[in-house]
C-alpha cells in the first residue's frame, strides 16, 4: 500500500513539476502544401483534382469511373494557347445498357457561361467520346466552368438505384488547338 501511495505521490509532484494544468491546449496545424492548381484534363479516379467536378459527378466507383447525373459540371484549367488559338473539351464515357433500355436515344450537349458549344446524339451501348470546340472567346479566364446535360436520364429508383443516373464518365478535358 505504501508503495502505491508513493507512487501516486511522485507522479502528481512530476505533473505539476511539468507545468501540467489538467486542461489540454489547442494547437494550430497548417497545411504546409500549396492548393492544387486547377488542371485541364481529369480522370474520374484523380482525388486531387475531384474538387473541379463541380456537380452532377457521384463518388468513384471501380476505382476507375463515376456516373454522372443528368446535367453535372466541371472547372477546367485554360491550357496553354488555349486563349489565343481556341481549344476543345473532350468527355470520354460510357453508355450502359440499362440506360438505353430505359431512356432509348440520348443527346448529350455541353456549354460554357451560357453559350451551347455542340450535341450529339448516342444510341448505343458502349464507350463514347463527345467533343466540342471551345472558342477563344470564351477562354480568356485561368478556368472555364463546363456544363453538359442529357436530354433524357433515368430518374431515381428507375433501374434500382436512388439515384438520378446519366452516363458514366471516365474523364473530362480541355485540349488546346
Amino acid at each position: 500500500m505504501e508503495t502505491r501511495l508513493y507512487l501516486f505521490a511522485v507522479v502528481a509532484v512530476a505533473l505539476v513539476a511539468s507545468g501540467c494544468s489538467g486542461k489540454m491546449g489547442r494547437s494550430v496545424v497548417q497545411n504546409e502544401e500549396a492548393p492544387a492548381q486547377p488542371v485541364s484534363f481529369i480522370k474520374m479516379n484523380d482525388a486531387a483534382a475531384s474538387a473541379q467536378l463541380l456537380s452532377g459527378f457521384y463518388a468513384t466507383e471501380a476505382g476507375a469511373w463515376r456516373w454522372t447525373a443528368g446535367k453535372f459540371a466541371a472547372q477546367l484549367a485554360t491550357p496553354p494557347g488555349a486563349a489565343q488559338n481556341g481549344s476543345s473539351v473532350t468527355l470520354a464515357f460510357t453508355i450502359p445498357e440499362v440506360v438505353i433500355k430505359h431512356a432509348g436515344k440520348i443527346t448529350l450537349s455541353a456549354s460554357v457561361n451560357g453559350k451551347v458549344l455542340g450535341s450529339n446524339s448516342y444510341d448505343a451501348v458502349g464507350p463514347a467520346v463527345f467533343t466540342a470546340d471551345v472558342p477563344k472567346e470564351l477562354l480568356s479566364m485561368d478556368s472555364i466552368k463546363v456544363e453538359f446535360a442529357l436530354d433524357k436520364d433515368l430518374p431515381p429508383n428507375s433501374a434500382g438505384d436512388a439515384r438520378e443516373l446519366g452516363v458514366i464518365a471516365n474523364s473530362v478535358g480541355l485540349a488546346a488547338r
